[in-house]
C-alpha cells in the first residue's frame, strides 16, 4: 500500500533538531506521508541569526520542486517565520510556493489559525529564546490579535535550547511557574521542543488548552492537506 495516499507533507526543518521529525512521524494518521528537508541553522535563536536562516528557505524549499507530489510544504520553525514582523508568515509562504510549486505554510501561521479555531486570545507563552526574540514573538502576536499575558524564556547559562528538547518535564516545570492570571490559553514555543508527552498533561493540570510549536504545525499542514482526523492525545486543538 502507498504510505501517501491521502496526503503528502513536506516539511523544512531547521538543522539543530530533529523533535518535529519525530513528532511528525510518530503522530501522522495512516496513509500521511512526511517527507523533511533541512534549512541551516546556527542554533543560536536571536534575531540576526534567525534572519539568516530565512535567507536559505528559497533553497530548501527548491528540494521539493518537481518532486513527488506534495499537499503541503511547511516551514517549522516558530521564530524564523515571524522574526520579520506581521505579515513575515506570509511572505515566507509566497516564497515556498514561488520556489517549488506547492502550498505553503508556516509553523507562525499555523499557530495563529490554532488561536481562532480555539477562540482563544490572550496566550501565556513560554520560550528558549532570548529576550529580543521573546520581543519580537510577542509583537508578532499581539499585532495579530493575540493579547500575551506574559512571556518567558526558560534557557538560561545552566541550560540550553538541546538540553531542553529532550527533556519535557523541564519545560513542564517552565509552565507550572508562568503566571496564567488573565490567560485562556498556554502556547509553548519551538519546534526544536518534545512537548507532545506532556500537553494533554499540562491542560488537565492548569485548566487551560495548550499549544504547542510542533503540534500546530502538523495540525495546520494536516487540515491544510484535508485529513481531519482527531488525535485527542495531542490535546484540546485535535479534538475539533
Amino acid at each position: 500500500m502507498l504510505y501517501n495516499w491521502r496526503a503528502m507533507i513536506g516539511v523544512i526543518a531547521p538543522t539543530t533538531g530533529v523533535a518535529i521529525e519525530a513528532d511528525f512521524h510518530r503522530f501522522a494518521p495512516e496513509g500521511v506521508a512526511v517527507v523533511t528537508n533541512r534549512i541551516p541553522f546556527s542554533g543560536n535563536p536571536t534575531p540576526n541569526e534567525l534572519m539568516d536562516m530565512v535567507k536559505c528557505l528559497e533553497g530548501s524549499a527548491s528540494i521539493f520542486a518537481d518532486n513527488l507530489p506534495f499537499d503541503v510544504v511547511t516551514f517549522g520553525c516558530t521564530s524564523g517565520s515571524l522574526v520579520g514582523g506581521s505579515g513575515f508568515d506570509k511572505k515566507c509562504i509566497k516564497t515556498i510556493e514561488e520556489t517549488c510549486g506547492y502550498p505553503g505554510l508556516t509553523t507562525s501561521t499555523s499557530l495563529l489559525d490554532a488561536f481562532k479555531a480555539l477562540g482563544r486570545n490572550r496566550a501565556a507563552v513560554v520560550t528558549p529564546y532570548p529576550d529580543e526574540t521573546n520581543a519580537l514573538e510577542k509583537q508578532f502576536l499581539e499585532d495579530n490579535g493575540i493579547e500575551v499575558t506574559t512571556i518567558k524564556g526558560m534557557t538560561s547559562e545552566r541550560v540550553s535550547l538541546d538540553e531542553l528538547g529532550d527533556r519535557p518535564y523541564d519545560i513542564y516545570q517552565h509552565v507550572k511557574k508562568l503566571d496564567l492570571t488573565g490567560a485562556d490559553c498556554v502556547f509553548i514555543s519551538c519546534t526544536g521542543m518534545n512537548t507532545f508527552d506532556i500537553i494533554s498533561t499540562i491542560e488537565t493540570d492548569f485548566g487551560l488548552p495548550v499549544l504547542t510549536s510542533n503540534q500546530v504545525t502538523l495540525w495546520g499542514a494536516l487540515r491544510k492537506a484535508r485529513v481531519g482526523d482527531k488525535i485527542p492525545y495531542l490535546g484540546k486543538l485535535f479534538t475539533i
